[in-house]
C-alpha cells in the first residue's frame, strides 16, 4: 500500500473526485496483498452469515480489507453484519463504502463499449448491474487494447461494457 492509507485515499477521493485521485484509491487496493480480483464472500463468509456467527462473518470480511475495499458486495454485506450485530455507526459507513464504490464505478465511463465502466473485479460488474435492475442473459468476454473487457447483453438485447483493470494498469495511468 502507498505511504497514504486507505482512508486518506478514500476522504481524498471523496472531496475531490478527480479521476488521479481514484486511481490513486484503486491502486492502493489493487496493490494491497489481500486483493483478490476473484473475491468469493460466499467463502469468505457465507457459512458464518447462514449460521448467525456475526462476528466470524465480520472477522471473515474485515480480513479481506483493504484488498476488499471498494467492492459493492463486500460493502454491503458487511454493513448488513454489522446492522445485524447492533453496530450501526459501522454499518452507516460501510453503507456508505457501498455507494461510494458503485459511484466510482460509474463515474469511469458510460457503460458504451467505447467508454466501458472500468471495475476492479468481475464480481463489481454484477453488483453494478444489480442495483441497476438489469439481469445479463449473455456475457461476452474481449481483450481490447491490453485490458479484459465485459459486455453483457440485457434481456433487451441491450450491451453494457466494463473493463477489467489491473494493478499494472492503474499504475500506468490508465483511464479509470
Amino acid at each position: 500500500m502507498s505511504r497514504a492509507s486507505l482512508t486518506e485515499l478514500v476522504g481524498d477521493y471523496v472531496h475531490d473526485p478527480r479521476p488521479e485521485r481514484l486511481r490513486r484509491l484503486r491502486s492502493a487496493v489493487t496493490g494491497s496483498p489481500t486483493f483478490d480480483p476473484g473475491l468469493d464472500l460466499v467463502a469468505v463468509a457465507g457459512a458464518a452469515l447462514e449460521e448467525g456467527r456475526i462476528d466470524d462473518a465480520i472477522r471473515g470480511l474485515t480480513s479481506t480489507m483493504p484488498g476488499a475495499a471498494l467492492s459493492p458486495s463486500a460493502h454491503a454485506v458487511l454493513a448488513a453484519a454489522f446492522e445485524a450485530k447492533g453496530d450501526e455507526a459501522a454499518a452507516r459507513r460501510e453503507r456508505l463504502m457501498a455507494e461510494l464504490s458503485l459511484t466510482t464505478i460509474l463515474s469511469t465511463g458510460d457503460g458504451t463499449r467505447e467508454h466501458p465502466w472500468s471495475v476492479l473485479r468481475v464480481a463489481d460488474e454484477y453488483d453494478l448491474l444489480r442495483t441497476r435492475g438489469v439481469t445479463s442473459v449473455e456475457q461476452l468476454t474481449l481483450t481490447e487494447g491490453g485490458r479484459l473487457v465485459d459486455g453483457h447483453v440485457d434481456e433487451d438485447g441491450n450491451q453494457l461494457w466494463f473493463a477489467v483493470e489491473s494493478r499494472r494498469s492503474l499504475e500506468g495511468g490508465a483511464r479509470s
